[in-house]
């Protein structure tokens, strides 16, 4: 039985008159008997996770003290926020998922309904959670372009930025309507009238409430500088997510932004300056919000009508960027070859290519050559391509967790090429452009046939690129999606080069990690098979650049030893090597599951089915083969991929 006992509600204090200091409104409105509380469980969460010492177990424990807190935890989970390919249903692997500091923040968000004042609810008080469901949803995507480690911090931050409105505006509602009676004020200077009111304002209410319940101060600042941002050293800690969240308030109510040029200007700039959002962007980014604010305000148990209001305001906004983005097109076709005035550019001249902030070094573009690479063109691809320095970009071969991957021409050399970038919304990421230019340097040092070469490794305007050979053919993962499983002489040749393959990489101290069919790349003129993307590479002796205990690698041919945590070697390619192979020879993986965590305990506690079971033409010795590279310890499997090269190189084809 719990010992907590119900504590009687105190009556709330008499608040001071205005004018009064700001301590002393401060302190009324702050009135403990005034204030919404959040979960108990909510604030031990957050506390818990983030100690260094937190372990899952003690998170999933805490958990299970709230069902209803569970079941939204889930629910957001397997919502469009995350798009996991298959839903999760264990507490457990939702934790690992979201890892310990995401969750934290998650789990704040999903118990705003239980920190509303009380009172009854007018129409003030659903714009308020409109806009704040709303802005969370678009900080936390904002961020995930530029510091998806931090994503759901953005999200319980954008959803609480105007907490302290609510408080002030019960506290004194006939001075709030005062104080907030000019519609132009209150969009360009929001905390300005409420200063000269109440001497606070709601920004600074709002983080001192958040400050009580001990939230972070990587939360707190920014909410407190939210409206103003510039008031923060531009290198302060906290000056980012400021300038994050002042940009999202803007946003959430675009459709009168964009009705004051001066105002959307200088929205225009922030956005292309912090996100790389230029106007067509930022339209396409607006529209997609939308789904995934009414799949959140369900999640939250938000009564705000299915947001059609806030569909219809960023509609609105859109609809007025797209007619902005038209008149400068005309204005430009008729300025006499003169550039007209147009927001992608700054004063002095200075060309914004790529994300913004980051000065392009090409000179502008002039009639007739290709235009340059923008950022939005991985999704809007340009009819006759493209240029990136001295490449011609032809058309979008494919992309990735980390890349997007180009068809390019390299007319210096007269040769086709491969030209890898990092992935646009990844860009900004400090760690994803350190794990970029790894993958470069370590691939370049790999000099073997069966290896996809690198030629060039380069940096243009801001952007890391490398352009590698190109292989005309698909992957092994296309071959066994379009035909199914190839005869064993096939197998048996494809085994012969990746073991070469593998044994050049290792030669050199890199393991791949990654081994799968869809990282072989088959080319359709000779039937060499090449290993492709060291995305997951790592150098012995470099830094690791993940958490310790993190998953790395693609499950269904991750080795036991990955899956459990443990460091990756040469042995643990050996057995994704082991895997590719179980698959071409039965046209399934070997350890398939309906869930991520049924293929990750596969991995680890059960055997491959016989591939006798499937076909019976595998010789006997490639079949030994296959079996003793998906052993479970890896002292059982080959001791490396040289030694299984010399193996191979003694068998027959058939």
């Amino acid at each position: 039985m719990s010992s907590e006992r119900p504590v009687a509600a105190s009556r709330p204090g008499p608040l001071p008159r205005l004018p009064a200091a700001r301590e002393e409104v401060l302190a009324g409105v702050l009135d403990p008997s005034r204030l919404p509380t959040p979960p108990v469980v909510a604030l031990q969460l957050v506390q818990a996770a983030s100690r260094p010492d937190c372990s899952t177990k003690e998170i999933v424990g805490l958990l299970a003290r709230d069902p209803a807190l569970c079941g939204k935890l889930l629910k957001a989970v397997n919502s469009c926020l995350f798009g996991l390919a298959r839903p999760v249903a264990s507490l457990e692997r939702a934790v690992m998922i979201l890892g310990l500091n995401p969750l934290r923040s998650l789990a704040l968000g999903l118990s705003l309904p239980a920190m509303r004042p009380a009172g009854p609810a007018d129409r003030g008080l659903r714009d308020f959670w409109l806009q704040s469901v709303g802005g969370g949803i678009m900080a936390r995507e904002l961020a995930a372009r530029t510091n998806p480690t931090a994503a759901e911090d953005d999200l319980v931050a954008g959803l609480l930025r105007d907490l302290g409105a609510v408080l002030l505006r019960r506290a004194y509602p006939a001075e709030w309507e005062a104080a907030t009676a000019d519609p132009d004020e209150c969009l360009t200077d929001p905390c300005g009238a409420e200063e000269r009111v109440f001497g606070v304002s709601h920004a600074e209410v709002g983080a001192e409430l958040l400050r009580g319940w001990n939230l972070p101060a990587d939360l707190v600042e920014p909410i407190r500088h939210h409206h103003h941002p510039d008031r923060l050293p531009h290198d302060h800690p906290h000056a980012d997510r400021a300038e994050a969240l002042s940009l999202v308030g803007y946003l959430t109510r675009i459709d009168e932004v964009a009705q004051r040029p001066e105002l959307l200007a200088r929205v225009l700039t922030a956005a292309e300056d912090r996100f790389g959002l230029a106007r067509d962007g930022l339209v396409r980014f607006l529209e997609g919000v939308v789904p995934k604010v009414k799949e959140f305000a369900r999640v939250i148990d938000r009564d705000i009508g299915d947001c059609p209001d806030f569909a219809a305001v960023l509609a609105a906004g859109s609809e007025e960027l797209a007619h902005l983005a038209v008149e400068n097109s005309l204005s430009r076709i008729g300025a006499d070859a003169r550039p007209g005035p147009d927001l992608t550019h700054r004063p002095g001249g200075a060309t914004l290519v790529g994300f913004a902030g980051r000065p392009g070094a090409e000179p502008a573009e002039r009639p007739g050559r290709l235009p340059m690479f923008r950022p939005e063109f991985v999704e809007d691809w340009p009819a006759g391509g493209c240029r990136l320095d001295a490449f011609e970009l032809r058309g979008l071969l494919g992309r990735g967790a980390m890349g997007v991957v180009f068809r390019a021409y390299e007319p210096s050399l007269d040769r086709d090429v491969a030209v890898k970038m990092l992935a646009p919304e990844l860009a900004a990421w400090p760690q994803a452009r350190q794990r970029f230019a790894r993958e470069a340097r370590v691939a370049a040092a790999i000099r073997h046939e069966n290896v996809v070469a690198i030629h060039a490794v380069r940096e243009l305007g801001g952007w890391s690129y490398l352009a590698m050979e190109y292989v005309a053919g698909g992957t092994l993962q296309d071959l066994l999606d379009d035909d199914g499983p190839p005869p064993a002489g096939v197998v048996a040749r494809v085994a012969r080069q990746l073991a070469a393959g593998l044994a050049a990489a290792h030669a050199r101290d890199i393991v791949h990690r990654d081994i799968k069919p869809a990282n072989v790349l088959l080319e359709s003129a000779t039937g060499r098979v090449k290993l492709s993307d060291f995305g997951l590479a790592r150098v012995t002796g470099d830094a690791q650049l993940s958490r310790d205990g993190s998953l790395i690698g693609t499950p269904l041919f991750m080795s036991p030893e990955q899956v459990q945590g443990k460091q990756a070697t040469p042995r643990s390619d050996v057995f994704g090597l082991g895997g590719v192979l179980y698959a071409l020879c039965t046209g399934r993986p070997p350890f398939p599951g309906e869930h991520v965590a049924a293929v990750l305990r596969a991995v680890v506690e059960d055997e491959p089915e016989p591939i006798g079971e499937f076909r019976q033409d595998i010789p006997e010795w490639l079949d030994k083969v296959v079996m003793r590279l998906l052993r479970k310890n890896p002292a059982q499997r080959f001791a490396s991929a040289e030694e299984l090269s010399h193996v191979l190189a003694g068998m027959p084809d058939g």
